[in-house]
């Protein structure tokens, strides 16, 4: 319990730290006067100190008072509460359209119909005054139809109530659309992991829409997920792509922020797979998606970058050969990282962009004596560093790399068996590729030699860098035309 808190407590900003002290001095939340004095502690400790001390907290709550561990951990336990109880205000004050429902409920339950008309009035207004019709959206139209109706019903007002089909209609458009949506992450999905999803009614509720276009017309969020769906279900169709592009920028002022970030993600993963099957357009088409979403501050989300995103963004500068832009990007954005990956993040990086100029040297430079505490990115500076030491014909250098890197992989239990067994065919050729390129500048090397090396690329699978590897032998190629 008192680790949940304390990380989510720390990586909280500044000013929600204070918000939620002021919550916990209110009596309304909080009646336990000892954790006003703990959160003061904690605070102090978070912003002076790395690691919070318990005893100096403890010390600074209860004086002289001897530390007593299970009545610490159990008021770290009531934080936690009323740190749940805060998030939910937070959340609930964000949601001006749940308030008013919660509300009208309320008042409808007491049976007090004067208020509840001029909060139902309200709740209009706000439904009216919404600028996208997602399904949140359609979700309260439907809550306030019911409640329009029920006030009917408990005030005996019998008669025909066009607040009921209301309700119906909005409850169709919400339930229509969220299917949608999860078909579109079904889709996507499937892609990416080779999953099979089974989604009931939604080829009837596309085939309503095709019958009933005026429908479909004037249910704009309905139009992006369906041309989203389409993107995944006719991959090879070459406009479903432009027209999902097409509908993002004509509604980007009206979609909320999350939703945008949600649907832009749809076209990066499917310009990502189509360069990951061999069309290289769609580099150039990721890279200038990635400017736009960084221009529009559409990726950052709580003032941050993922580790993976921001890679990513990199990988395409570097693969478009844009190397200035992505030099600056990393300058100018390594800021949104999260500080306990920044290091990591931003030297593999730069490392990689050196590497890819050609500038082995420095990127040799700025991987020596660095220790990366992830996985992922201590394996990839380690490729670069063989990758460079082979180029620059430091055959010693490399020879002891390939060995240090097969005792890490071997010991290693972060990586998959996949990033594993790719990286080893991977040492294991390069390896070969090296004894042939000493060779080769020593005396001739058979021909059948050499194309064994090229079979043995053919054949090996998980092979990393199998690009990079087949450059290297390409290079050798001349050599063997003569043969």
């Amino acid at each position: 319990m008192k680790g949940i808190f304390l990380d989510m407590y720390q990586k909280t900003p500044l000013k929600e730290r204070k918000a939620f002290i002021q919550f916990v001095d209110s009596p309304f939340f909080n009646q336990n006067t000892n954790l006003k004095g703990l959160i003061r502690a904690l605070e102090s400790q978070v912003k002076t100190a790395s690691k919070i001390d318990k005893l100096l907290v403890y010390q600074e709550c209860f004086g002289e008072e001897p530390f007593n561990g299970a009545k610490y951990d159990n008021l770290i336990s009531d934080l936690l509460h009323l740190w749940y109880n805060y998030l939910t205000q937070l959340s609930l004050g964000r949601n001006p359209l749940v308030q008013k429902q919660l509300l009208v409920r309320h008042l409808l339950d007491q049976e007090w119909f004067d208020p509840c008309s001029a909060q139902l009035g309200k709740f209009a207004k706000l439904l009216q005054e919404s600028t996208w019709q997602d399904q949140l959206y359609w979700q309260a139209e439907s809550q306030y139809q019911y409640l329009e109706d029920q006030q009917k019903v408990i005030q005996n007002k019998r008669g025909h109530s066009p607040h009921l089909q209301l309700r119906n209609d909005a409850l169709d458009r919400y339930y229509h659309l969220e299917k949608m949506r999860i078909a579109c992450d079904m889709a996507s999905r499937s892609n990416a992991v080779n999953a099979t999803y089974s989604n009931l009614f939604m080829e009837a509720i596309i085939q309503w829409y095709q019958q009933n276009p005026n429908a479909f017309l004037a249910f704009p969020a309905f139009q992006l997920y369906s041309a989203a769906y389409r993107l995944f279900s006719m991959p090879e169709n070459p406009t479903t792509y432009q027209d999902l592009k097409l509908q993002l920028e004509l509604h980007l002022e009206l979609i909320p922020l999350d939703e945008l970030r949600h649907l832009y993600t749809y076209l990066i993963n499917y310009a990502v797979q189509r360069s990951n099957s061999g069309d290289n357009q769609f580099y150039h088409e990721l890279f200038e998606l990635y400017r736009f979403l960084l221009e529009k501050s559409i990726l950052i989300k709580n003032d941050s970058l993922t580790q993976w995103t921001f890679t990513n963004i990199i990988t395409v500068g570097i693969r478009t050969k844009n190397y200035a832009w992505t030099e600056q990007f990393i300058q100018e954005n390594n800021h949104f990282l999260l500080v306990e990956v920044r290091q990591n993040v931003v030297t593999y990086n730069l490392a990689n962009l050196h590497f890819e100029k050609k500038d082995y040297t420095s990127a040799l430079r700025m991987l020596h004596d660095v220790e990366f505490t992830d996985s992922f990115y201590h394996l990839s500076a380690k490729f670069i560093q063989l990758k460079s030491y082979y180029i620059l014909n430091e055959t010693e250098a490399l020879l002891a790399l390939i060995q240090t890197t097969r005792r890490f992989l071997q010991r290693n239990r972060q990586l998959s068996t996949y990033q594993k067994k790719s990286s080893v065919h991977f040492l294991t050729l390069l390896q070969k590729l090296n004894q042939i390129t000493i060779l080769q500048s020593l005396y001739q090397v058979s021909k059948a030699h050499y194309q064994k090396l090229k079979n043995n690329l053919v054949k090996m699978s998980p092979l990393a860098n199998k690009q990079w590897l087949e450059e290297m032998i390409e290079e050798l190629d001349p050599l063997y035309h003569s043969q």
